[in-house]
């Protein structure tokens, strides 16, 4: 059992290892036993073999349970044996053990290397079905119109004013459902969810310049109706800052937005490696929370490393789904 949870532990490769170096160790044990049946149990009645060739004398009947073949090679000189059908017996037995102890590691790598291509080829089929149905959702089967969302099967008509979406729902049957039209239904939902951001460089010592609007700005293409739109509201802005950052440049951050008339609030935390926790993310995402921020048109700004921007990140994602910073 030991050594059943022991092999059961390794990779395959080795599982094959250890069934050889058990096979080598049956082999041996058997000749042992081979060897000892041959030459530690004292000969009776049984049949004779032959003389070796060149020594004196022929065959001979040897009578007595207490005479070894050692006693009869000392006192006659001649290779008389006498095997007892026990012993001839115990031989046979010992040798079908080492065939088996030597056949059954191969055949057993071959059961196993069957049974993996069986299991191999049904995941294959099942991984095609499951990409196979991924790709019918894919193609989106959802139309708005009429100020809500309608499932549209193939070849339906919809107005043609209608948006149709990239995602798409399946409905069927529940399988708790009492009878096959039972108002009990069962839906799988394929939502695709772009993430989608805008990088833009800023010449050197003109991002914290008011001339520059990059921060308040600069997430939105130039010239696109966004822009415009926010261009002509009030702009507020959470700004989350390394406070060494703060140490360098929170005097001209905060003279930037009074500048460009920014209401904003800044919150400086310790942004390092070893204060990047939980608590510091619940911190951002309380700051969010008091200053209500709209997740749609007032990006949090994050001032730092990689630290600042991961803790941001998943603070604004806990605060509201798909908050920009």
């Amino acid at each position: 059992m030991g050594m059943a949870r022991f092999c059961g532990g390794l990779s395959r490769s080795h599982r094959g290892r250890v069934g050889g170096a058990m096979a080598i160790i049956s082999a041996f044990l058997a000749l042992s036993v081979l060897t000892l049946v041959l030459t530690c149990i004292p000969l009776d009645a049984g049949f004779l073999l032959p003389a070796a060739p060149g020594l004196r004398g022929g065959a001979h009947q040897v009578s007595g349970y207490d005479r070894t073949l050692r006693d009869q090679w000392s006192e006659s000189g001649e290779a008389i044996a006498t095997i007892p059908i026990m012993k001839t017996a115990a031989a046979a037995l010992a040798v079908g053990a080492l065939v088996a102890s030597v056949r059954r590691p191969r055949h057993a790598g071959q059961e196993r290397c069957q049974r993996v291509k069986r299991e191999e080829a049904s995941g294959y089929h099942q991984a095609l079905s499951f990409l196979a149905a991924s790709e019918q959702l894919r193609r989106g089967n959802l139309a708005h119109y009429d100020d809500t969302w309608h499932i549209v099967e193939n070849g339906e008509a919809v107005p043609p004013s209608a948006v149709f979406s990239d995602c798409a729902v399946k409905p069927s049957v529940s399988e708790y459902a009492r009878a096959e039209k039972a108002a009990e239904k069962a839906w799988i939902s394929h939502s695709v969810i772009s993430f989608d951001y805008r990088v833009v460089e800023v010449p050197r010592n003109r991002l914290l310049d008011p001339a520059c609007d990059a921060l308040v700005f600069g997430h939105l293409p130039a010239g696109s109706p966004q822009r415009r739109s926010a261009e002509a509201l009030p702009q507020r802005r959470l700004i989350v800052i390394d406070e060494t950052v703060n140490d360098l440049y929170g005097a001209r951050v905060r003279a930037y937005f009074e500048a460009r008339q920014v209401q904003h609030e800044i919150l400086v935390l310790p942004m390092t490696e070893e204060n990047k926790t939980m608590d510091l993310a619940l911190e951002v995402a309380k700051k969010m929370k008091q200053f209500n921020i709209d997740r749609r048109t007032e990006p949090v700004i994050a001032i730092g490393g990689g630290v600042c921007l991961d803790v941001v990140g998943l603070a604004a994602t806990l605060f509201r789904r798909r908050t920009p910073y």
